[in-house]
């Protein structure tokens, strides 16, 4: 049965959003964007209410602990830097790679934090910043990282068509899958942690059993390269988000399509579902966030667009102030800017 998913919308960021993710209580979105800022929302207003600099360049990954106080984000500059997720000022910064960092995750239930690269590593950090792991984990970029539902493993999801499985605690590799001429893009554990569910280049998603190494089902509904998928929290779906401009809403048992969702004008590169699973965010190369409701009221989603059009205009107002008036022509305003410009008058 195809249910209804509402959509709210609106411009967030100058550039590309590579990254997000809600916070715990799914009250707070942070956003990785290649204008190289960090953006926090208040989602039930729609409203910024911090902006967080610091990187220098493009901004590829946002991670909230699951306290939800501590952020997490890295980017172009091969720096991971952590941040309080509800005041935004900076706690750390570390340098661990050679190149850009795609990925950041935190640990499940634990204070541990994993990057990974361009440079085709992988770093795991203690809560305090110190690096406990370097792993020269695969050949080519590292797109995904995510920690098992128990915190024991890591997996590393590489454009060299593998996906590598870490002990946390030693560092050493435990397993190692490979995904046959398809490099993958993002990876995220099942809740009992047997299998996993992989974005991939060539548009596929798919679930994977990690005992026999071998794919449950793999779907190609996708035109162009998936850039991310995820389960909700209840595990009977999952979502991927493609350059194709679509989200599909899969059946995690089948793989059956249930759904496609559009109205991104370009690539969606990230998602997330609150804890619920009632609501699903997206983000992607059009610098918008878009945040679907399950079968929401159309009296309590009417009043949740007429908060973001609000934030959004209010925003818009303190970016670009109308001009203030001379009370002159307009004709003679343009003609004394001109001069102005011309011959150093203001």
């Amino acid at each position: 049965m195809t249910e209804t998913w509402r959509v709210v919308a609106r411009p967030v960021a100058t550039d590309t959003i590579y990254g997000l993710c809600l916070s715990p209580d799914g009250q707070r979105l942070a956003t990785a964007s290649w204008d190289g800022s960090v953006r926090l929302l208040d989602l039930e207003q729609g409203r910024v209410t911090h902006r967080l600099q610091g990187h220098r360049g493009r901004v590829y990954s946002v991670a909230f602990h699951h306290g939800g106080r501590i952020l997490a984000s890295a980017g172009a500059d091969a720096m991971v830097r952590t941040w309080d997720g509800e005041t935004g000022q900076p706690l750390w910064e570390r340098s661990g790679h050679a190149s850009l960092v795609y990925s950041v995750a935190f640990q499940p239930r634990g204070g541990l934090l994993a990057s990974g690269s361009e440079d085709g590593t992988v770093c795991i950090w203690g809560s305090d910043g110190e690096r406990l792991h370097h792993l020269e984990a695969h050949n080519q970029y590292v797109q995904g990282v995510a920690f098992s539902p128990d915190g024991r493993l890591l997996a590393t999801a590489s454009r060299d068509c593998y996906l590598g499985l870490w002990e946390v605690e030693t560092g050493a590799e435990v397993g190692r899958l490979e995904v046959v001429r398809n490099g993958i893009n993002s990876v995220r554990f099942t809740a009992d942690g047997t299998r996993v569910l992989l974005a991939n280049v060539d548009g596929s998603v798919g679930v994977w059993d990690l005992g026999s190494g071998a794919p449950v089902f793999e779907r190609n509904e996708h035109r162009y390269p998936a850039w991310c998928a995820l389960f909700d929290p209840g595990e009977g779906t999952f979502a991927s988000g493609s350059a194709d401009k679509t989200i599909v809403l899969w059946d995690a048992s089948s793989g059956a399509l249930r759904q496609r969702l559009s109205g991104h004008e370009k690539d969606v590169y990230s998602l997330d579902f609150s804890a619920d699973g009632r609501r699903l965010v997206s983000a992607g190369a059009d610098g918008t966030v878009r945040l679907w409701g399950r079968d929401a009221t159309a009296a309590d989603w009417e009043a949740l667009e007429a908060r973001w059009r609000a934030s959004a205009r209010a925003e818009a107002a303190e970016r670009d102030p109308p001009p203030e008036s001379s009370g002159a022509p307009a004709s003679d305003r343009r003609a004394r800017g001109l001069l102005g410009r011309l011959f150093g008058k203001r």
